[in-house]
């Protein structure tokens, strides 16, 4: 069943991992400039399984949402500038909304500078759209029915903002589409290199290069996952990174894996999974 009117149903993303219980669930199209995915984890409680999914940074940040019965979900904000894991075990129900770089920011109201790095129980964020969502959502009990309720409550949020088009996300665009460097994207901006700057660590919460390096790293990671036998080398190539060795390095620096590594665990993965 497809999104229509209201987007009542989300389509689910490449990579869906059965298996574990874990989906990825794409937003409706209104929302891509701001919204990644949603993704989904249930687990019974006489489950074996157990697991940790490796968090990669690439400049977004997370909501987490754990569901107990008779109790309101606990949400969580995510803004990690580094890897990080989340378990998964027996008895876990437990979702999720991706953000793009900026997304937090413009959806809801969230500056970024002050978040970076950070896990925060949203009560401590003392923001009423949280409270709101968790009402909502303790009267759920389907992940269509609440990837319906996220559709609506972000909606609601993007109508309400005042969200246009600015230098930061302008930028991020241009940072996605082009290898240029940054002082020349810059210099192309409707405001001082010093301003945009400035604007960046509010909305995004860490500079233009720092976005660009984890960008290009996320692109290999796809890569990666989706041409494992693709020369490592080209990989580099292809992702802008001026040597093999400048690759490896920032590629384990963010990952903390090596290139090879990271290719080798995610054919593992593939393997136990057929």
């Amino acid at each position: 069943m497809r999104r229509i009117a209201l987007q009542l149903l989300s389509e689910p993303l490449p990579g869906s991992m059965d298996h574990i219980g874990l989906k990825w669930f794409a937003p409706p199209p209104s929302l891509l400039p701001w919204v990644q995915c949603y993704w989904a984890a249930q687990l019974p409680f006489f489950s074996t399984v157990e697991f940790n999914e490796n968090l990669y940074p690439d400049g977004g940040t997370s909501l987490s949402i754990d569901f107990q019965e008779n109790e309101l979900p606990r949400i969580h904000f995510n803004a990690y500038d580094r890897v990080s894991k989340m378990n998964f075990s027996s008895g876990v129900d437990r979702m999720g909304i991706r953000f793009h770089p900026a997304g937090a920011f413009h959806l809801l109201g969230l500056e970024m500078s002050t978040l970076i790095g950070t896990e925060h129980n949203t009560e401590e964020l003392g923001l009423k759209p949280f409270r709101e969502l968790q009402e909502t959502l303790a009267k759920t009990n389907s992940t269509h029915q609440r990837i319906w309720e996220f559709d609506n409550w972000l909606l609601q949020l993007a109508a309400q903002a005042s969200i246009r088009r600015n230098p930061v996300q302008h930028l991020l665009q241009q940072i996605a589409l082009t290898q240029e460097p940054i002082e020349a994207l810059s210099n192309n901006m409707p405001i001082s290199r010093r301003q945009l700057e400035r604007k960046f660590q509010i909305e995004v919460g860490i500079s233009p290069a720092q976005i660009k390096q984890l960008q290009r790293i996320k692109q290999a990671r796809t890569m990666i996952t989706r041409q494992p036998d693709l020369p490592l080398t080209q990989i580099a190539t292809d992702t802008g990174f001026y040597d093999q060795a400048h690759f490896i390095r920032q590629f384990q620096k963010i990952t903390g894996q090596t290139p090879g590594q990271y290719r080798q665990k995610k054919m593992s993965q593939k393997y136990n999974a057929d």
